[in-house]
């Protein structure tokens, strides 16, 4: 059910918005109109693009991809069907106190504000059980343990990324020259020091090794000043 909603003029002007394509901005729009009042709306793109780009030669899913790239929405699905929810929906709306209340269930979380609850980086078997080497070490930031222990990267939908040892092993291999789990321990300070820039879960894995690529660029030495017997002419001059 489509609902009448408001436009404030400083959204044109706002970071997140000037960076969208002109029909991203125009479809993030549009599912003010979907969502109820907590911001949550049935996530049906094929009914998006007949209602509101009927005449419109344009992919929908390319426009969904760049809101949800940027953060502005966050699909998900509970007991199979999909949902999406606009994490900011009431910095943009002030709802009527008559509006219906929500009927649409919100995203399962382990706790408020921290992950996901079923959901790891690299598949779906949950963050259960984390025990022995999945462990977090003592007295470390959460997320970031010692030695043997995964790393969790924040991601923009408010869960996290895993990172798994075994893909730690492998960049291991692929950057010698750096500490990778120090790397990534800072790539996620990075991410929690600056929440509007997190990544989504299909772009957390590009975003870390692009990280430690560049890290690697950074730690590889200058090459070395040529030696006399590489000089022009064969080394020494004869005087």
């Amino acid at each position: 059910m489509a609902r009448i909603r408001t436009i404030k003029p400083e959204f044109f002007t706002s970071d997140d918005i000037v960076s969208l394509t002109p029909l991203a901005r125009l479809f993030y729009v549009s599912l003010w109109c979907e969502a109820d009042r907590e911001g949550r709306l049935s996530w049906n793109l094929r009914t998006f693009k007949l209602r509101y780009f009927p005449g419109d030669d344009c992919s929908i899913s390319d426009l969904a991809d760049e809101l949800i790239d940027a953060g502005l929405v966050i699909p998900y699905e509970v007991d199979g069907k999909p949902y999406a929810e606009i994490p900011t929906f009431s910095e943009h709306q002030v709802i009527n106190n008559r509006e219906a209340q929500s009927v649409i269930p919100p995203r399962a979380f382990d706790a408020p504000g921290t992950r996901e609850s079923g959901v790891s980086g690299e598949g779906k078997e949950g963050r259960k059980g984390r025990e022995g080497k999945g462990k977090e070490g003592e007295g470390a930031p959460d997320g970031a343990g010692g030695e043997d222990s995964e790393i969790f990267i924040p991601l923009n939908d408010g869960s996290e990324y895993v990172v798994k040892l075994a893909s730690v092993a492998e960049w291991e291999q692929a950057y010698p020259r750096i500490d990778v789990m120090a790397e990534l321990r800072k790539a996620r300070a990075w991410c929690v020091a600056n929440p509007r820039q997190r990544k989504t879960r299909g772009g957390a894995a590009k975003f870390l090794n692009g990280w430690l690529s560049r890290a690697s660029e950074r730690a590889t030495p200058p090459p070395a000043a040529p030696s006399k017997a590489s000089l022009p002419g064969g080394g020494r001059r004869e005087l």
